[in-house]
C-alpha cells in the first residue's frame, strides 16, 4: 500500500523536537487526510548543501593529493574526528547553512555512515527551543530497490535518536541524487514498504535532466513518468540558468516543491572531465539570484566540499572564504534573518594563470554589510604595481552584493605576472577597505610548463582573511635552477604551508613552520591525473591559524627548467 501524503504541500523540514507539520485530520481507513496549510506553515526556510564525503578525508593523509584546492578544516593527522567534524559544522553554519545532505551509495554505503557522526554533532544546536538547530539527511544514490529500501531502514533507526534527523510533519526527509536511476513503481514500493514498516518518507528527488545533453533545454518526457513518486525537486544541473524556469515551471505544475540547486562552477581536471567556468563568482551569484527570483521552498548548494569537481562551497584554500560569505548573504536574504557581519567586505577572484595573448578576467566584489553606499574598484597591477587596466562599479547600497570586472586582453609576456587589486570607495571616493589577490602567472602559448587540462581556474581572498607574505614567511630558492630545493619557512608554526608548482601541489605541511619542495604527485584526488615540468612557476602560500592567508611573489624557471 502506497500512504497518503501528508506532507508534501507543508514541505516543512524540522527536526523531530521542533517538527511544525501539516495538520490533518482522519481519512477513511484511519489514513492521515491532507490538508493544505496556511502560508504562515512554511516558514522554515532551510538552506542545504549536497556533501560528498567518500574520498574527502578530513585529516592529512600523505596518500591524498588536492591539487591546489583543500578544505581550510584540514588539520594535521592526529586531529580528532569529532573536533574535525563539529569544525565543518561550525563552518556550514557560518556559511548560511540550516542542513547538510550527505551522499551515500547502495554498495559501498550502510545507511548511518557519515550521516550518523552528523547527527551526533548536530543534535546539541537542538537544544535551545527558541530556534530551530542544524538538519541532517542522507542523499541516496541506488540503483537497487532492495538496497536503497535497506539504507532508509538503517538510516531510520538511527534517526530516532536524534532530533538534528531532518523531517517533515512525522516523515523523514530524504534526499535522492538521479532518482532516474530507478522506476517509479520503485519509489513507490520503498515509500509503502517503508510505510508498512513504520516508517514514513519525505522523498526530494534530482531527476538528472541532463539540459546540456539536450540542448540546453528541459526534456520533459525523461521526468513527467516521476511527477507522482517524490514529495519535492531539486536540482543538479550545469545548465541549471538556461532550464531553472522550465524546471520550476515544471514542479510548479506537478503540484512538487522545488528545493533549489545552485552550481558555483564545475571542473573535473581530466582530459575529458565536465567544465563550466566559474567567472570569478558571477556563476555563483547567478544561479542564487535566480533561485532567490523563483520562490523556492527551500535553497541547496551543490556541492560544499566535492574537491574532485570543484564545486566546493566549503572555504577552501583555493577560494579561501569567498563563496561561503555569499552564500551565507543569501542565506540570510532567503531567510528573513539578520546578516552576521556589519561591514562591507572586498574579494579579489582572478586566474591562477594565464596564457599571454588571451583574455584576463579578474573581479573585484563587495558584499555590503555597512551603514552606507560604497563603489569597488579594481585594478589589474603589474609585478611592480603599474596599473594595466581597471574598472568601477556602480554604488551598491548598505546590504547590496556587486562586481566590477575586468575582462580584456593585456600585453604580457611569459614569465610576467600580475596581481588584482580590489578597493573599496566611499561616496566621496575615499578608499574604505581592500584587498590584494593571489598573483596571475603568465605563460607563454606554447610553454610544456602549462597545466593540463589548460581551464580557467581561480584563486580568491577576501579583505577580512588576508595578511602579507614577508610578515609571516620568507621563500627561498634552491641551488638550481629548477624548484628542486626550494623551501618556505614561517615565523611561528601556521595551519598550513605549502609550495605550487605550475598549480600543482609540491609540498604540504600542516601544524609546522616550513616545509620544502618536492615533485607534484602523479595524481590528484579523483583520480585525476597530473603532469607537469621542471620550468614554469613555484609558489608559496600560507594560512594561519587564525585562518588568514597569504601568497608570494611567484618565482620563474623558464620555459626549460633553466
Amino acid at each position: 500500500m502506497t500512504p497518503a501524503r501528508t506532507t508534501r504541500r507543508g514541505f516543512i523540514a524540522l527536526a523531530a523536537v521542533t517538527a511544525v507539520g501539516v495538520t490533518a485530520s482522519c481519512a477513511p481507513g484511519g489514513a492521515p487526510a491532507p490538508r493544505d496549510p496556511a502560508p504562515s506553515a512554511l516558514e522554515r526556510r532551510q538552506v542545504w548543501a549536497h556533501m560528498v564525503p567518500q574520498g574527502l578525508p578530513l585529516a592529512a593523509d600523505p596518500d591524498v593529493h588536492y591539487g591546489s584546492e583543500r578544505p581550510l578544516s584540514l588539520a594535521p593527522a592526529g586531529t580528532g574526528y569529532e573536533r574535525l567534524l563539529a569544525g565543518q559544522l561550525t563552518q556550514a553554519r557560518a556559511a548560511g547553512l540550516t542542513g547538510m545532505q550527505i551522499l551515500l551509495l547502495d554498495g559501498v554505503n550502510s545507511g548511518t555512515d557519515f550521516v550518523a557522526d552528523w547527527m551526533s554533532a548536530a543534535d546539541p544546536s537542538w537544544q535551545n527551543s527558541s530556534s530551530a538547530g542544524f538538519s541532517v539527511a542522507p542523499c541516496l544514490q541506488v540503483s537497487s530497490l532492495r538496497r536503497a529500501t535497506s539504507m532508509v531502514e538503517q538510516y531510520a533507526a538511527a534517526a530516532a535518536e536524534h532530533p538534528s534527523a531532518a523531517r517533515s510533519g512525522d516523515a523523514l526527509v530524504v534526499w535522492v541524487y538521479n532518482a532516474r536511476s530507478l522506476s517509479p513503481g520503485d519509489w513507490n514500493t520503498l515509500r509503502g514498504t517503508l510505510h508498512d514498516r513504520g516508517t514514513d518518507v519525505f522523498l526530494v528527488a534530482e531527476l538528472k535532466t541532463q539540459a546540456s545533453q539536450h540542448g540546453d533545454t528541459l526534456d520533459t518526457s525523461l521526468v513527467d513518468p516521476y511527477a507522482g513518486s517524490f514529495d519535492a525537486l531539486w536540482l543538479f544541473e550545469d545548465k541549471e540558468t538556461e532550464v531553472l524556469h522550465d524546471v520550476v515551471s515544471w514542479a510548479a505544475a506537478h503540484d512538487l516543491p522545488f528545493a533549489g540547486g545552485s552550481l558555483p562552477g564545475y571542473d573535473r581536471q581530466t582530459a575529458r572531465g565536465g567544465y563550466v567556468d566559474a567567472r570569478g563568482t558571477e556563476l555563483w551569484r547567478r544561479h542564487l539570484e535566480s533561485q532567490l527570483a523563483a520562490h523556492p521552498a527551500w535553497l541547496t548548494a551543490v556541492t560544499w566540499n566535492d574537491a574532485v569537481e570543484h564545486t566546493s562551497v566549503q572555504p577552501t584554500t583555493d577560494w579561501g572564504r569567498t563563496r561561503a560569505d555569499l552564500l551565507a548573504h543569501h542565506s540570510a536574504v532567503f531567510r528573513g534573518a539578520a546578516q552576521e557581519d556589519s561591514e562591507a567586505r572586498a574579494y579579489a577572484s582572478s586566474p591562477q594563470y594565464l596564457l599571454a595573448g588571451r583574455e584576463l578576467l579578474v573581479e573585484g566584489l563587495v558584499i555590503n554589510h555597512g551603514h552606507t553606499a560604497v563603489r569597488v574598484r579594481t585594478r589589474v597591477t603589474s609585478a611592480a604595481g603599474r596599473t594595466l587596466a581597471e574598472a568601477v562599479s556602480e554604488p551598491v547600497a548598505a546590504g547590496g552584493v556587486t562586481a566590477a570586472v575586468v575582462e580584456r586582453t593585456l600585453d604580457l609576456r611569459g614569465g610576467e605576472h600580475v596581481v588584482a587589486v580590489v578597493d573599496l570607495l566611499d561616496e566621496k571616493g575615499a578608499r574604505t577597505a581592500g584587498v590584494r589577490g593571489a598573483p596571475v602567472v603568465v605563460y607563454d602559448e606554447a610553454d610544456p610548463a602549462v597545466p593540463s587540462p589548460d581551464r580557467r581556474r581561480y584563486y580568491s581572498l577576501g579583505s577580512h582573511e588576508t595578511t602579507d607574505f614577508s610578515g609571516v614567511a620568507r621563500l627561498e630558492r634552491g641551488e638550481g635552477p629548477g624548484p628542486s630545493g626550494m623551501h618556505v619557512t614561517t615565523t611561528r608554526a601556521v595551519r598550513s604551508v605549502e609550495l605550487l608548482h605550475n598549480t600543482w601541489p609540491a609540498g604540504l605541511a600542516l601544524d609546522a613552520t616550513g616545509v620544502g619542495y618536492e615533485d607534484p604527485p602523479g595524481s590528484i584526488v579523483g583520480g585525476q591525473e597530473v603532469s607537469t615540468v621542471p620550468g614554469g612557476f613555484t609558489i608559496a602560500r600560507v594560512v594561519t591559524h587564525e585562518g588568514r592567508i597569504a601568497y608570494s611573489a611567484p618565482v620563474h624557471h623558464g620555459a626549460s627548467g633553466g
